[in-house]
Order: structure tokens, then sequence, then C-alpha cells
């Protein structure tokens, strides 16, 4: 077949962002805000929004993993191409190569075809498996397939017969298929919660799982019943105490791993600190984000994961309202931080959040890692630590949503597993050179005694 590759010219550029349906507007809203442009291509419950480039020369400067919303964000030309036609691969394949062409890309890694995660949008599924392998093909008779280059060649097919065209930077995208990763259901877990912490120490956590979350480290999970999340951590070998005055289920009775007390979980205090904490309790958001920031600002724990259970309204306000009620409290207490947010597939009107306090260790690593790697430049000039395919420690006023805080004078201080992930990828590397400890300090240093109130 003889490939016609087009000169250079502009072309019409747009990203397209796939989301939960029922969360295009706000996902919308997120991209312009931290991309700029126009909303082109917004229907309820579609499952994807597309959002109009500022310019021509448009190029990646924002990760998936800083949007909350977003599952996977692609480059694509704007104009789609038209599936009217029993012949689908070669139009596709003729209007990738012209697009690759314009944009200067001669290489790519592979070629992926996907759809919307609607009910319509899967019924395309058998279409993408077909056209995929044929693009595949074609790309490798045109010598275009090399594994030295950061781009990969992408299809998106709507339900209304058409196919938006563009690339997706291999860096800064999602690795799993639509943006989902994958995770199978434990025989043994209490409840299908259970996937939803896997997911979530999958996406935040990525290579760095065995660093941060060793065996007999201690871990307490409010509103832990009837358990999915405290078996989780059990699975991986942490010490839980498990506050709920319901009951546990399955195999966290009796079980020396889990000690559970019957207490309110906005009361609780730990008599030591802890390494983890972790929450899925039913309460307003900002409630929640108190209660986080509470914990981490005292001391009494190093990482946190939480659920935020979203309004039907105005969530991104909400979102930023939580990272703002966390952010000040560490900031007041003198604590550098992580502070994540993402919406995650197993997630539903709601979003898990993120916060660590690295260690000093941790801090090198990342300013080492940052200071090795070319530094990506967000809206107004405002540099970023970047990431590549580990996690984005942004700083301070860079919109997004992880970010590292660091205060201008920080105060001194002296075998199925847990649900077996079909596709894994690295998201956030904690080195692997870190030294590992068979028992956490966190979990040995108490806390000062408290003042009996008279």
């Amino acid at each position: 077949m003889t490939i016609k590759i087009l000169a250079t010219i502009a072309v019409e550029l747009a990203w397209l962002g796939y989301c939960r349906p029922g969360f295009e507007r706000d996902l919308g809203i997120e991209l312009q805000e931290r991309l700029g442009g126009e909303i082109v291509d917004l229907q309820e419950d579609c499952g994807f929004v597309r959002v109009s480039c500022a310019t021509t020369q448009a190029s990646f400067r924002v990760s998936v993993h800083d949007l909350t919303f977003a599952r996977q964000l692609l480059l694509t030309r704007d104009a789609p191409v038209a599936l009217t036609s029993n012949d689908r691969v070669n139009p596709i394949f003729e209007a990738l190569t012209a697009f690759l062409a314009a944009r200067g890309i001669d290489h790519v890694v592979d070629c992926r075809v996907e759809y919307p995660d609607t009910n319509h949008g899967k019924a395309l599924s058998r279409s993408a498996k077909a056209i995929e392998p044929r693009l595949r093909e074609l790309f490798g008779e045109a010598g275009m397939l090399a594994g030295h280059t950061k781009y990969r060649a992408m299809v998106f097919l709507t339900p209304d017969k058409r196919a938006y065209i563009g690339v997706a930077d291999m860096h800064l995208s999602a690795q799993d298929r639509l943006g989902i990763p994958r995770f199978r259901m434990p025989a043994d877990a209490p409840s299908r919660s259970t996937l939803k912490l896997a997911e979530a120490i999958h996406v935040f956590l990525g290579s760095g799982q065995d660093e941060a979350l060793q065996p007999d480290m201690r871990a307490v999970d409010l509103g832990a019943a009837p358990g999915g999340w405290t078996w989780q951590l059990m699975q991986r070998g942490l010490r839980i105490t498990a506050v709920d005055n319901a009951s546990l289920k399955g195999d966290l009775v009796d079980n020396a791993m889990v000690k559970h007390l019957r207490a309110d979980g906005f009361k609780y205090t730990p008599n030591i600190p802890v390494d983890w904490l972790v929450c899925d309790m039913v309460e307003q958001p900002a409630r929640i984000a108190k209660l986080v920031a509470k914990w981490l600002a005292s001391g009494w724990a190093r990482y946190a994961i939480f659920n935020l259970k979203l309004p039907m309204k105005k969530r991104n306000e909400e979102v930023e309202r939580c990272r703002q009620i966390i952010g000040e409290a560490l900031d007041e207490a003198g604590k550098s931080y992580i502070l994540q947010f993402k919406q995650l597939y197993h997630d539903r009107e709601e979003v898990t959040g993120f916060v660590m306090l690295p260690s000093r260790k941790e801090r090198f690593a990342h300013n080492v890692a940052a200071r090795d790697k070319p530094a990506n430049t967000s809206r107004g000039g405002q540099k970023k630590i970047g990431r590549e395919t580990n996690g984005t420690m942004g700083v301070k006023g860079a919109k997004g949503v992880s970010e590292t805080k660091r205060p201008p004078k920080p105060a001194s201080s002296g075998k199925t597993g847990p649900g077996t992930l079909v596709q894994t990828k690295p998201v956030l590397n904690l080195n692997s050179t870190l030294p590992r400890a068979a028992a956490s300090p966190w979990s040995v240093k108490p806390l000062p005694k408290r003042k009996k109130a008279k």
C-alpha cells in the first residue's frame, strides 16, 4: 500500500478527555481551567469531553494523573473521520499519518483504538478489536513503530459513526485501556469496597507500593465495617485498628492482625502515631477533609487515603474546598506534603483523596528526580516538578490535583492477594533504593501524654 505523507500544515486541534458518564461538565470545567480553550463537544452521559486548543502548536503539559475527573487525555484533530463506508481502516490510517506528519511525529510506540465507557460505547468494542490490529499492521509496514518514542497513536470511536484521531503522551497519559485499571474481586473480601482501595493504592502509589505499605506497619480504618478496606490492608501485612460501631465480617473477625473498636470515627484518637489512615465514611466532604487534616497536622499518621461523597451539583467547587481545608491545616502545622484527588473507576458519586507527608529521604529523591528531568511549564510560566510515568509533585500555586507544598520555614523535628491487578503502571515512584524496614519507626514513637481536663 502506498502511504501519502502530507506536508506540514496547520491543523485545528482539540483536547479529548474520558470521564465517568454524568461527570462531563465537571471534566469540561477542569480542562478549561488547566488547558484553556473552549468546550466544543459536551453531551450529558456520553463519557467524554472535547475542548479546543488555544493554539495549533499545543503540546502536552498536564498529566492525566493531575486531573481529578479525567481517566484519559488525548490531543486530537478537531475534525473527526466519518465512518460511512465498509472500509474503516484505510480512512483512519490515512488521517492518522497525515495528523502525525503535521505534528512532526515520525514514529509511535503503538496504536490503540478506544471508545466511551457507556452502554452505547461498549457496543463499539468489537469494531475496536477488529480495527486495532489492522492499524498496527499498517504502521509496521510503514516503518512507523518504534520503542524509543514517547507517543502512542490513538483512535476514539463514537456511537455516531465517527472516529477522532490523535496521540497520547506515554509519560502523561493513562496506560490502562479506557483509562480504567482492571481488578478481579477477591473471593474472601467482605465487600466490593476493597477494590476501591486497591485501585487507589495502584493509582496514587504505583511502583512505590512496597515502600509505602510495608509489613507490620500500623493503620487505622475509620468507618471500617464491613471491612473491605481493612481486609485490603491486612492482605498487605499491615496491622489495623478498625473503628466502627458496626460489626466486621469474614476473616476479619477475631483476627490477630485486626483490632476492632466499637467507637465513633470522628471521636477516636490514637495513643501512638500510625503509618496509615484510611477513611470511607458517609459524611459531608468538608467534615471528612477536616478530620483528615487534623490527623496529619497532629502527626497521628503519615499517609492517608479517604473518600469524599460529592454533592450532585458544584462538585468541582467542593473538591477545591476540601483541598483548601487540608492544605491550610498542613501549612499552619509546618508540614511538607503531597495532596492528590482522583475520581477512580470504582468510585461513584465520589472522589478519592491521597495525602502523604514525605520523609526527608523521599523529598531528597524527588528533588533529585526533578533536577535530572526537564521541568514541565504550566500556564503563566509556573514551573512544575513533572512526572514521567511517575507521580507529579507540583509547586505551591500551580493548579492541579497533586501538589507538594513546602512552607517557607518548616518546623524542625527530632495468594490471591488484595485484588489481582490485570495490568499495572507506575505512578508515584518512592525510589526503590530507599531502605526497607521490617517495622516502621512511626509505629513505636509515642505521642506526648495529653493533660487531663480539669
